[in-house]
């Protein structure tokens, strides 16, 4: 029953779509066209499908972790981008050393970032009460303008006609897999994280304590858990991801930290996680379902003279019907 209903919702989020964009468009075969073909069409738009669904597997998985263990991270999004942000600056400042080793301890350096914004809103949480969802939210409302200014300002490239930092060398970027598509070897690292949380959730003690803390926290009290530690351990990877997310931004996508270059990863990580019913082995069909729909109606907007608003306006309202029918077969 539950897998029929995921399916009749998901199902009917996407007839939801094709009445819409019928409706709206003025050319309605161009744009149903391009909105089921352009992502698989070209090797380029097959690069950027698979890159974008790596990169919102990693936030998406984040936004579950904090789920499953209790908690709602909604700091995903200031998460990423210091996750973005911190890697170029430790190669920046070692542009001699071996990549080899500097890739590694970029990517840790924006894991570690994310995490500890994460983690801030876990032990806020544990030691004075405050709500994560609300200190999560507010730390990442602090964070992303502090991020802005510096990209526009103290560390900006002024050769660049972005705002962004100076480019890192072209040793430390991840390897392009399908040029010129932004699909990079940053799609391993995703699935490996993918797959590695599903393990721990399924067959190990402390994936088990953790959905045990997220579902029922009076009785993992009662049997010796102590569930604000995981739910403090939760938030702290959930940031961790989702500033891995970020961190394969910046030496993946754009070899620099770039104003506004996270786009929202944070958020959209939250619809995946939504979709998924937050279950490890769902992440990545949900984050593929997701940057599949979102490129398809790029297309079909580009094509068919659908404006940019109506766009977004069109994948909100997909999002919205799917997300809204699993949160309510819940309750």
């Amino acid at each position: 029953m539950t897998k029929n209903r995921r399916i009749l919702v998901i199902s009917g989020g996407i007839l939801l779509l094709l009445g819409l964009v019928l409706y709206v468009s003025p050319k309605p075969l161009e744009a149903l066209t391009d909105l089921f073909t352009d992502p698989l069409r070209t090797p380029f738009a097959f690069g950027n499908l698979m890159a974008t669904a790596g990169i919102l597997t990693l936030s998406g998985a984040g936004i579950a972790v904090a789920m499953t263990s209790g908690s709602f991270n909604l700091g995903g999004e200031g998460q990423a981008y210091l996750g973005s942000l911190l890697p170029v600056l430790l190669l920046l400042a070692l542009p001699g050393a071996p990549p080899a080793l500097m890739i590694p301890l970029g990517l840790a350096a924006g894991a570690f970032g994310g995490s500890a914004m994460g983690w801030l809103s876990g032990i806020m949480r544990e030691k004075i009460g405050t709500d994560e969802l609300i200190s999560s939210y507010l730390a990442a409302g602090a964070v992303i303008p502090i991020i802005d200014y510096l990209i526009a300002v103290p560390l900006r490239d002024p050769d660049s006609y972005l705002l962004s930092t100076p480019k890192i060398a072209e040793g430390f970027r991840l390897v392009r897999l399908l040029p010129p598509s932004q699909l990079t070897s940053g799609i391993f690292l995703a699935l490996g994280a993918a797959l590695l949380w599903w393990f721990l959730s399924r067959y190990t003690l402390m994936g088990y304590e953790l959905r045990l803390s997220g579902a029922n926290p009076r009785f993992a009290s009662l049997s010796g858990i102590r569930v604000s530690r995981y739910r403090s351990g939760g938030m702290s990877i959930s940031g961790a991801l989702c500033g891995l997310a970020g961190a394969l931004m910046s030496l993946g996508v754009y070899g620099a930290a770039v104003q506004g270059g996270t786009g929202g990863i944070g958020w959209n990580g939250i619809a995946v996680a939504l979709i998924a019913r937050y279950r490890p082995a769902l992440i990545l069909p949900a984050a593929l379902f997701f940057a599949y729909l979102t490129q398809g109606l790029s297309a079909a907007v580009m094509a068919s003279g659908i404006s940019n608003e109506m766009g977004l306006l069109l994948q909100a309202a997909v999002f919205i019907a799917i997300t809204a029918g699993e949160a309510g077969k819940g309750e």
